[in-house]
């Protein structure tokens, strides 16, 4: 257990430890303490009203929108944000803004993408250190600043992801990518009125459902085609592809390579590694027996799905 960074001061000495954590050591600065979010060149076909929400989005600070003003006051948050924290909340709102389905609300992109897009992952410096020191080590990155705002928007009523949406993946061990939508506040947030958003959905709505009958719908099919059922359609694929990216021989082969040849304690260091990824900024609400059981599930969900069997004791 490491001495306290502290001057202890008396008639004969002065003591200062090692300690990094204390002025003059450690700094609570953000890595990034300008994130922003730069628009791909592959996107360059983009609808009208995604290209002026995300202008909008960039040119006005959300947080401060009469929208984000009383959410705040509705949830007993008298106090603005952080400096920092609202520079993340404005940066994934704008990616959030480049991805949403305008007729579903939903939000086509991973938390962890969405992350890196907006210049709000992190990886530590002992992270760094170690990947110098061992070559086959990928750094584990941590999106916990993400995370916050992602919250920070749920509570305000911009995003809506319940528990319940949420799969967990029982052959690799981990919750599969989260699924969530944006509300009418998320928009408003941003200048788009409601009356805009609705005669924006009802176009696409229109576009999609001739679409459907080139694939072979039936005009009854196609005109019974609602928002509600393709929102239920959209979250059913999000799972599916999450599953099949997961299931991919890439993965397989990946995990093969890491486990293959190695001794038990190497195979239960991968999943360990795994383990403590996903569980994020959560990690300090697991106690050890629930952290080692977790573990236990990781590494044998690990040689199922590779077909790598256990070393010999």
């Amino acid at each position: 257990m490491s001495t306290p960074n502290i001057s202890v001061k008396n008639s004969n000495t002065t003591v200062q430890s090692k300690d990094r954590r204390s002025r003059g050591f450690h700094s609570t600065k953000c890595k990034n303490q300008n994130p922003s979010y730069t628009i791909p060149d592959s996107h360059k076909k983009r609808l009208a009203f995604i290209r002026d929400l995300v202008d909008k989005s960039q040119n006005r600070d959300v947080t401060t929108s009469d929208e984000a003003m009383l959410s705040r006051a509705q949830n007993l948050r008298q106090k603005q944000f952080y400096p920092d924290r609202a520079k993340a909340i404005r940066a994934l709102h704008a990616v959030f803004s480049e991805h949403v389905n305008v007729v579903t609300q939903q939000v086509e992109i991973s938390l962890r993408n969405a992350s890196d897009a907006a210049g709000l992952t992190t990886i530590s410096d002992a992270e760094l250190e170690r990947a110098e020191d061992d070559q086959d080590h990928t750094p584990v990155v941590s999106i916990s600043r993400t995370s916050r705002a992602f919250h920070d928007m749920v509570d305000m009523g911009w995003v809506v992801a319940p528990p319940e949406w949420q799969v967990w993946d029982k052959e690799a061990g981990h919750w599969i990518d989260k699924y969530f939508e944006v509300t009418i506040l998320f928009f408003q947030a941003a200048g788009i009125t409601a009356e805009r958003l609705e005669k924006t959905q009802r176009e696409r709505l229109g576009f999609i459902k001739t679409n459907h009958l080139q694939f072979g719908y039936t005009k009854e099919q196609a005109g019974r085609l609602s928002i509600t059922q393709l929102r239920a359609d959209r979250k059913a694929q999000w799972r599916r592809a999450a599953f099949e990216r997961r299931a991919s021989e890439q993965t397989k082969n990946k995990l093969s390579r890491e486990l293959k040849d190695k001794k038990r304690t190497e195979q239960r260091a991968v999943a360990t590694k795994r383990v403590l990824a996903f569980l994020g900024e959560d990690l300090h609400r697991v106690d050890f027996p629930t952290f080692k059981d977790l573990v236990n599930k990781e590494i044998a969900s690990l040689r199922k799905f590779t077909k790598v069997d256990p070393p010999p004791h």
